[in-house]
């Protein structure tokens, strides 16, 4: 019966309850032959790589569509196993949680409204009957107006995110989590707070009327006996006596014994509504109940969240089935949770346990991640296409089943172990290679339906036969995309035959600086560490070259990467051109492939120079092109592209130079140079982390807030980020308005714009308005919006509710402020060059 529930909830339609189970079975023993569409072999009782997912209920839909279908590959860490490619798609995944409408409606329990004591309304109808009361006599009317108490939420919540070492991977259920809760209105407002992993909780203590959710795996540090596990229960321990808690675990309930959280199921009790945990009582299903604080463990699933809401939200006190365990004053060390690794275990026991423990759901996921790269992105997505309830509990059990080893610098990459791959494979049905063509192309429809819908997550590429293209992409494909589709997501650059880009293959730099003093040979060694970088240009160390002193080696070196470079040379030379550079840059490397030539107080250039090209020259400045051309890679371009062509790298940097610079550039084809560290937007909070503990909690929370509301950073005292910064936060306070850094900051952001467009003044401390600047007292900077005592008080000297409240309205205008104006970036200035706009 579990297995026909599973195969018909697996076709997309809602999962049947007993009667239509029974009708079922009833009728195809009376038709005599399977009902249409069902499959005449292979397992049923889990999601097959061709089997249709949830929004694709008809087996006829997996069908591979008419017209080319063109592979997305994710970008190659090894070169070796990498394959040409020729652009890159800015590519969205989907939610973890699959459900949330359901996760919302668990939480109606907790919906209630009470009066609210610091805010009164007016009863039209009781006022208007007291005065036609007032009126019925004869003498004078006196009568006053009838209030009543305003209505406010009961609850608060705050969301702590833990930042254990294994919690990176779940950031994106963080975020969903934290705007589900947001979209809920079951809270007067819900704030955030992180668990760092020495067993400090950063963010301001809940006050009354509070519930806090823990966002854990349970498997850092802090849970485990050690000086942060103290740290931290210390605290837990007094949030368990001051309101409700509770851990969600992203774990499925199997694996909760394998951490340091081995909760055990039980009946729990309240009292009371809103009793804190201390309050809470226990009676473990398998063994006898013992004495101290109880702190409940949910699966993200709505089934839990509905359960644990009727504990925390019901009046007169109730009972639940749940899973808790009991808190002491420091954590115990608990058999068997210590890391989930497969150490001494070869690839055929590995995927034997795995299989003998995982759910099948879970098993299945790790048959299709076999086919791609296992990747977070491309698993949610391989997911939701082969699934009709994906959870999160699915894909943690096979993040921490051991087949997979995290890759080096990535997070949320993996590979699987040595074996694990092909063993997997295996185990998949014979028809394999159709089904997995049709799970590709549902995952391809799935990504063209989500673009410009939400945020783009990962970055892949799109793979074509174009001989000699840098960029490198693996050899599996994750997704099937028509040429429409890849114009719904946006191909950057798509394929054009005979396109140049500079990359880590096949392109060659050297460098020349003969006599260099020490400051500029640092700036040389820069510019080499930056071009070798896969993080920024990508070329192969290798194939630099740098010489400071010996012409001849410098010949050498030049004939040689002429002659070995098979898409773009760079050269750069400083303080003196030997004669023969001329005839080698014209000779026959010129009539095959690009240059890249930057000249810094050079003379004797030969004008004959190869097509396409690009030529930067520098006859006179203060400062080396080498750091310019450091600068640049560091900044970006704002607003950009993830990446920069050759042509925007040379502009900008030309932008930048002295006003005789001479740029060349002839490039018939976009040649992809470096990443550009300047796409993410930036609002600018002009005061330097360490000054004052209340502007470095503001900071801390204001940070926190923008990022769940949008792309958007808060940038405090970063290279050039006031002069590209969307958004511009003077704190308002005596402090503020007496540092001249401060002004000269104002003073470029300023330039760009006009008052008070891209402003977002924050009443830090209350300041007489005489006191201030003329151009601050042109802002409004005591904006009723954020409390009635924001104006009178300050940010800083509200209560702790209020302050939240704040900071969360403060980001909200900020996110609208950035949208709506989108001011013209600058560049960045010497700001010891620049008058104080407050003088």
């Amino acid at each position: 019966m579990d297995r026909l529930a599973a195969l018909l909830t697996g076709l997309g339609r809602p999962e049947p309850d007993p009667v239509e189970l029974a009708e079922l079975l009833w009728l195809a023993a009376r038709s005599g032959s399977a009902p249409d569409g069902a499959p005449a072999d292979g397992p049923v009782g889990r999601a097959e790589p061709g089997a249709p997912g949830p929004d694709d209920p008809s087996p006829a839909a997996a069908a591979e569509p008419a017209g080319p279908l063109l592979p997305l590959h994710l970008p190659a860490a090894d070169l070796a196993d990498g394959t040409a490619a020729a652009g890159t798609v800015a590519t969205p995944s989907v939610p973890m949680l699959a459900r949330p409408l359901d996760l919302q409606r668990a939480l109606r329990p907790l919906k209630r409204r009470v009066p609210d004591p610091h805010r009164t309304l007016l009863d039209e109808d009781a006022t208007a009957h007291r005065l036609a009361e007032a009126l019925r006599g004869s003498g004078p009317v006196h009568w006053l107006p009838v209030l009543r108490p305003g209505a406010e939420r009961w609850l608060s919540l705050r969301l702590v995110l833990d930042c254990g070492p294994t919690m990176a991977i779940w950031r994106p259920l963080a975020r969903e989590l934290a705007l589900l809760l947001r979209q809920t209105a079951a809270f007067r407002q819900v704030g955030s707070a992180r668990l760092t992993a020495d067993g400090t909780l950063t963010g301001a203590q809940p006050g009354p009327r509070v519930v806090t959710l823990v966002l854990s795996d349970g498997m850092g540090p802090q849970w485990r006996p050690g000086p942060a596990g103290d740290r931290w229960y210390r605290t837990l321990g007094a949030l368990l006596r001051r309101g409700p808690v509770a851990v969600v675990q992203p774990l499925p309930e199997r694996l909760w014994p394998l951490t340091a959280l081995p909760a055990v199921p039980g009946v729990l009790g309240a009292p009371e509504a809103g009793v804190a945990n201390s309050g809470y009582g226990f009676r473990p299903l398998d063994r006898p109940a013992c004495p101290g604080p109880v702190l409940p463990v949910l699966e993200a699933d709505p089934a839990w969240m509905a359960n644990w809401a009727t504990l925390v939200g019901t009046w007169g006190g109730t009972e639940v089935v749940g899973a808790a365990l009991r808190i002491g004053p420091a954590p115990v060390g608990v058999e068997g949770t210590a890391a989930v690794g497969p150490a001494g275990q070869d690839a055929e026991e590995l995927v034997r346990r795995f299989r003998a423990v995982a759910s099948r759901e879970a098993y299945t996921l790790a048959g299709l991640a076999a086919l791609t790269t296992p990747a977070l992105p491309v698993l949610r997505l391989l997911q939701r296409a082969a699934f009709a309830r994906p959870r999160p509990q699915q894909l943690a059990e096979l993040v921490v089943s051991g087949l997979l080893t995290e890759r080096p610098g990535h997070q949320d990459r993996f590979d699987f172990r040595p074996g694990v791959r092909e063993l997997l494979v295996h185990t998949l049905p014979r028809s394999v290679t159709h089904q997995a063509v049709g799970l590709l192309i549902r995952v391809g429809e799935q990504i063209a339906a989500r673009a410009g819908l939400v945020p783009d997550e990962l970055a892949a590429i799109a793979a074509t036969d174009t001989e000699g293209a840098p960029l490198t992409a693996e050899t599996r494909p994750f997704a099937l995309v028509s040429p429409a589709a890849l114009g719904i997501v946006g191909l950057r650059e798509p394929a054009a035959a005979g396109t140049a880009r500079i990359g880590p293959r096949g392109a060659r730099a050297v460098l020349f600086a003969p006599n260099a003093d020490a400051v500029e040979a640092e700036h040389l060694r820069e510019l080499v560490t930056a071009l070798g970088n896969p993080d920024q240009v990508g070329m192969r160390p290798e194939r630099i070259w740098l010489g400071l002193d010996a012409v001849e080696d410098f010949r050498i070196a030049l004939h040689r990467a002429a002659q070995e470079t098979d898409s773009i040379l760079l050269v750069y030379l400083s303080g003196i051109a030997p004669p023969e550079i001329g005839r080698v840059l014209a000779g026959p490397f010129g009539r095959r492939h690009g240059l890249v030539l930057m000249v810094d107080q050079v003379d004797g250039i030969p004008p004959e120079l190869p097509h396409p090209k690009v030529v930067m020259i520098r006859r006179r400045s203060d400062r080396s092109l080498a750091s310019l051309c450091n600068e640049v890679l560091r900044t970006g371009r704002f607003g950009g592209p993830p990446e920069l062509d050759l042509r925007d790298f040379a502009r900008e940097l030309a932008e930048r130079a002295d006003p005789g610079v001479r740029l060349e550039v002839e490039l018939p084809e976009p040649m992809l140079f470096t990443r550009n560290p300047a796409g993410q937007r930036y609002c600018y909070l002009g005061r330097a982390p360490g000054e004052d503990p209340a502007v470095d909690r503001f900071v801390a929370d204001l940070g926190e807030e923008v990022w769940q509301l949008t792309d958007l950073a808060v940038a405090t005292r970063q290279p050039g980020a006031v002069a590209r910064c969307e958004v511009f936060v003077p704190l308002y306070e005596r402090e503020y308005f007496r540092s001249a850094r401060c002004g000269r900051e104002w003073a470029v952001f300023a330039r760009r714009t006009e008052l008070p467009r891209g402003f977002v003044p924050v009443f830090g401390r209350p300041v007489d308005h005489l006191e201030l600047p003329l151009s601050a007292q042109q802002l409004d900077y005591r904006d009723q919006q954020y409390g009635d005592d924001y104006a009178r008080l300050g940010l800083f000297g509200l209560p702790q509710q209020q302050y939240e409240l704040a900071v969360h309205r403060i980001a909200a205008r900020i996110v609208e402020v950035a949208e709506r104006h989108h001011v013209p970036p600058g560049h960045p200035v010497d700001l010891d060059t620049l008058p104080d706009a407050f003088r």
